[in-house]
């Protein structure tokens, strides 16, 4: 397991991309063969529907992380300490006020989710497919919310904000 400052450095790219905001600021555009949305709804379904695989065991299914992989509160810890590098309070270009369901705002609550499961990653070394893919996604402007299919069969579903 790395130290925070050697998960600090292994993660400098994305930690950029967190402070630097302005999300969602352009189409989303890929050669890989994700299912790319842009209604919010149809997003939010993806997101949270048991119609569908749900989002969250896709991406948490046990053979997706090893026995080996250690979840660290140490890391969770010091995301908080660091405020998730402020990535909440920058800029969405809209699209917080489409995510905001009765409950939150879906978008920054599957954020603050997935960095701290990226995070993880970049501690243990380890990335699994899914999860490079996810970091890749929002690299790149959009926001992985779902699975369409059932996995592992199926693809990710990525919204793009236009």
């Amino acid at each position: 397991m790395k130290t925070w400052d050697q998960v600090v450095e292994s993660a400098a790219e994305f930690i950029f991309f967190l402070e630097k905001g302005n999300f969602y600021n352009t189409k989303f555009s890929t050669e890989k063969d994700y299912k790319i949305i842009s209604d919010t709804n149809l997003g939010i379904d993806y997101a949270t529907n048991d119609s569908f695989d749900e989002w969250e065991t896709v991406t948490d299914t046990p053979d997706i992380f090893p026995e080996s992989f250690e979840w660290n509160d140490r890391i969770k810890y010091k995301l908080k300490q660091k405020k998730y590098f402020g990535f909440e309070n920058q800029e969405f270009n809209g699209a917080k006020e489409k995510w905001i369901t009765s409950e939150a705002c879906l978008i920054v609550e599957l954020m603050y989710r997935d960095i701290g499961i990226i995070f993880q990653c970049y501690a243990n070394d380890y990335f699994p497919t899914i999860w490079k893919e996810i970091l890749e996604i929002y690299l790149n402007g959009g926001f992985p919310c779902g699975w369409d299919g059932h996995y592992p069969e199926g693809r990710l579903v990525v919204f793009s904000n236009e």
